[in-house]
């Protein structure tokens, strides 16, 4: 039997560590509602932190209250016999589920939010289910519009809950064959940012999260999430008052063969991050490596970079 070759060193965690980590956590957006709230404390955009916390709490009652809808037999059985990812976000055939969940979203930040938000959320429950699935379309093919900014976080919100919650019904075996570099395993989209993770069988090891289910999938530390080569890596950071960039626990890992960037986080450097929200806490970090001329290469769903 041929030596398995692990590129953290760690050569009898082979057989034990997780290649596809499935987002079966019952408090996942409760979750991230905590680390927004944190880090919104003192933040130069504190209040919308804030309203990304109730948005990621209304996530959470909606995934509570939403019906499980099993993943179709077809569907699993094409991912098996040709290793693609058995939810592709651009083909999945939505149910009305996700605009189930997008009420749920809107009904619990309706509550919590002042009247700048309710401006929005009053726009956005007026349009007809044919515009919805247009917005739903929009945001998951990257093609948003200046015009849908406001909208953005909810509609994103909603999908990353309708997502999560069919990933979280599969089987991780069933996917671990789904190999398409830089892609979710799971719903084929890219991901929000990648994480080295601390701790059990993850510990050291790079996982990249999807941006729509949450799923993570591993892997090497040193290669371009986008174009897959190891040639042309550098790390940029921010420097923190007290604190050199060297310590911060998050990174913009850039590519000069394709241009293009990911961040890049360190649970051992900040043990609570959670990358939807963290990555949102960071944008400056995005407009540094921007003017440096590299292109995000995965989104986050709950924000409308614009097109400038």
């Amino acid at each position: 039997m041929p030596t398995p070759i692990i590129t953290d060193g760690s050569l009898d965690r082979a057989p034990k560590s997780p290649r596809v980590v499935l987002p079966s956590r019952p408090d996942l957006f409760g979750e991230r509602a905590i680390r927004f709230d944190a880090l919104s404390n003192g933040h130069p955009l504190g209040d919308y932190l804030r309203l990304m916390a109730e948005i990621a709490r209304g996530q959470q009652a909606a995934l509570a209250a939403g019906g499980v809808e099993p993943v179709g037999a077809a569907a699993l059985a094409a991912s098996r016999d040709y290793g693609m990812p058995p939810l592709s976000a651009q083909s999945h055939d939505r149910s009305s589920q996700w605009r189930a969940d997008l009420a749920a979203i809107l009904t619990h930040v309706r509550m919590k939010s002042a009247n700048g938000v309710l401006a929005t959320l009053d726009r956005l429950s007026r349009l007809d289910n044919a515009a919805l699935e247009v917005l739903a379309d929009r945001v998951l093919g990257g093609t948003t519009l200046d015009d849908d900014a406001g909208f953005v976080p909810f509609i994103g919100a909603a999908l990353q809950t309708y997502f999560a919650r069919l990933a979280a019904t599969l089987d991780s075996a069933s996917v671990e064959h789904c190999d398409v570099p830089g892609i979710c395993p799971v719903c084929a989209s890219r991901p929000v940012a990648s994480v080295v993770r601390i701790g059990g069988d993850q510990a050291n090891l790079r996982y990249l999260v999807c941006s729509l289910c949450a799923t993570e999938w591993n892997v090497a530390r040193i290669k371009c999430t986008a174009c897959d080569t190891d040639k042309g890596l550098h790390y940029l950071a921010l420097e923190a008052e007290g604190r050199e960039a060297t310590g911060s626990p998050t990174r913009a890992e850039t590519c000069d063969e394709c241009k293009s960037y990911l961040k890049i986080f360190y649970q051992e450097k900040d043990v609570n991050l959670e990358p939807t929200a963290d990555d949102l806490a960071t944008l400056a970090l995005d407009m540094l490596v921007d003017e440096q001329g590299y292109a995000r290469s995965g989104p986050n769903l709950l924000f409308h970079p614009g097109s400038g």
